[in-house]
């Protein structure tokens, strides 16, 4: 109670303002090697061979690696490293790999989103009600894949000491990222020394139910057999292509209003892969997938259902998660809804909150 009402500044004010905070992009140590990972171009692709010749070739340029998902190109420095990662010659085994485009997928997604899904909330009658509604309001809704395309890109900093490794991360889930480290290196995992570093943007990228920048840099470090430090570094490109994204989503939504613009019906079927599924038992549905989506508006008649395909295109959360799209198709829809029955968008949200009206 003594610092309410006071003006206290941030403690981290002064650091961020004049350079002098550090981020995992920022380190730098005695002997420190650069590595970047050439991966497959696309979703589930696998190293068929590859060609380092020229990659050695380049100056700087210390080891070229296979590592489970690539080939990892080590250097002295990042140039050296990017260099040599675009000289390297791969050829991918595409056969277990996603290879529809992003059109062929919605395609997909409309076909599923013609069936019923797994129900998440059914409430009246909404088929009849809507259709029987005097006024019938229909809309598709497609959300493409996003990047979560922080500032400052993946990057991982691991050091080995005998059975103790040193990790510095901007981590947000570091017990994850000392479990999978700890199991492929073979060693306790109270032995991996987890620094957390501030990270230079995440909005959930950095917070990965696979510890999949902590998996590669341990892989990397393991293939070496150093005690060298070792940067593993995400370019921009690696980033945006090769990362994990906001989900796709189509929503297919129907909604209806009576004679006397009273809003009866609303039926939301979302088509989307799920985050969280690989963290629940078999059968168990992904809620998360209806947050935002599950309708805080008075509504006598309400479905909503949902599909969950899977695809070999990595999701993950993105900020705020799946309130971005669903929250989008509400509103959009009752903004619709409000001007079909003639009333003011505010005044008809109000309405429909009359019992909550906090």
């Amino acid at each position: 109670f003594t610092l309410i009402g006071t003006d206290i500044p941030r403690v981290d004010v002064a650091p961020k303002t004049d350079g002098s905070a550090q981020y995992t992009i920022d380190i730098y140590q005695e002997g420190m090697l650069t590595a970047l990972i050439m991966r497959s171009p696309r979703f589930g692709g696998q190293v068929a061979s590859f060609d380092a010749s020229d990659t050695k070739g380049v100056p700087g340029v210390v080891d070229v690696v296979a590592v489970p998902n690539g080939v990892a190109v080590v250097a002295t420095g990042y140039w050296a490293a990017r260099t040599g990662q675009q000289a390297l010659r791969v050829e991918w085994d595409d056969s277990s790999a996603e290879t529809r485009s992003s059109a062929e997928l919605f395609d997909y997604y409309r076909e599923l989103a013609a069936q019923p899904g797994v129900v998440a909330r059914d409430d009246g009658d909404a088929t009849s009600a809507i259709d029987n509604a005097a006024t019938i309001i229909e809309a598709e809704f497609e959300f493409p894949y996003l990047a979560h395309a922080p500032l400052e890109p993946l990057d991982y900093v691991i050091r080995r000491y005998g059975d103790v490794v040193d990790v510095w991360a901007g981590a947000q889930s570091p017990t994850g990222d000392q479990v999978a480290i700890s199991s492929i290196l073979g060693i306790p995992r109270e032995n991996v020394r987890i620094n957390v570093q501030l990270a230079g943007g995440s909005f959930g990228r950095r917070a990965t139910l696979d510890a999949d920048v902590a998996t590669e840099a341990a892989f990397v470090l393991k293939a070496l057999d150093t005690t060298q430090p070792i940067k593993l570094m995400w370019t921009r490109e690696d980033d945006i292509r090769s990362g994990k994204y906001r989900p796709m989503v189509l929503h297919r939504v129907r909604a209806g209003l009576d004679a006397d613009g009273k809003f009866i019906g609303w039926h939301d079927r979302i088509v989307e892969q799920s985050i969280a599924g690989a963290l629940l038992p078999p059968g168990v549905p992904d809620t998360s997938i209806t947050e935002g989506a599950l309708l805080p508006y008075a509504v006598p008649n309400a479905l909503i259902d949902v599909h969950t395909p899977t695809l070999a295109v990595p999701v993950l959360w993105w900020r705020s998660v799946e309130h971005t799209h669903n929250a989008a198709v509400v509103e959009v829809m009752i903004d619709e809804l409000a001007e079909a029955a003639g009333v003011d968008p505010v005044e008809f949200r109000r309405n429909l909150l009359a019992d909550h009206p906090r």
